[in-house]
């Protein structure tokens, strides 16, 4: 990887984490996080890191010489198809894929029926979401496409939080003046 893609997905990093700031709680944020076994970009713990945990995969839409959105499109709809294995198995409540652009055309992506029907829990209870986080500009932005829905909690969920929290410094959370 070079420097330069190194700092673009930093970049991305940074804009997923403040998007989880706005939307949780007081949560603490991990970056490039290894949780029970598996690589996240960002691992977010909610209620200052005893509540819901969101995971997010980054995953860059690279253009491969091909100039066209529609080539995008089909490329971003392969690319969650993808993560969708690995991100079924984390045992998290909220998971997302977040799709980074660093040309126009993803912003048109929307998965089909088919690919949302795979981004279900088996028995229905979760959804994957999907975030596109734009690079295209020079304050990098994130959009929700299709939103996480919460997945069944689980003992060991709360266990390896509890772990995690107390094993690693956050890389962002609130902390209150004394």
């Amino acid at each position: 990887m070079t420097e330069v893609q190194e700092q673009q997905l930093g970049r991305a990093m940074n804009a997923v984490q403040e998007f989880l700031v706005h939307k949780l709680l007081f949560p603490k944020v991990y970056l490039d996080a290894e949780w029970n076994g598996n690589k996240v970009a960002v691992l977010a713990i909610d209620r200052a890191g005893v509540g819901d945990v969101h995971a997010v995969r980054l995953v860059p839409v690279e253009t491969n010489g091909e100039p066209d959105w529609q080539y995008l499109v089909i490329r971003a709809a392969a690319l969650v198809n993808d993560q969708i294995e690995l991100l079924s198995t984390l045992s998290t409540q909220f998971k997302y894929v977040a799709l980074i652009s660093f040309s126009s055309g993803v912003e048109r992506f929307y998965p089909n029926a088919e690919l949302t029907r795979k981004m279900l829990a088996k028995d229905g209870v979760g959804r994957i979401g999907i975030l596109h986080v734009d690079l295209t500009e020079d304050d990098p932005s994130v959009r929700v496409i299709l939103k996480a829905e919460r997945f069944r909690s689980s003992k060991e969920i709360v266990e390896l939080a509890d772990r995690f929290v107390a094993e690693h410094t956050a890389n962002w959370e609130f902390r209150e003046e004394l």
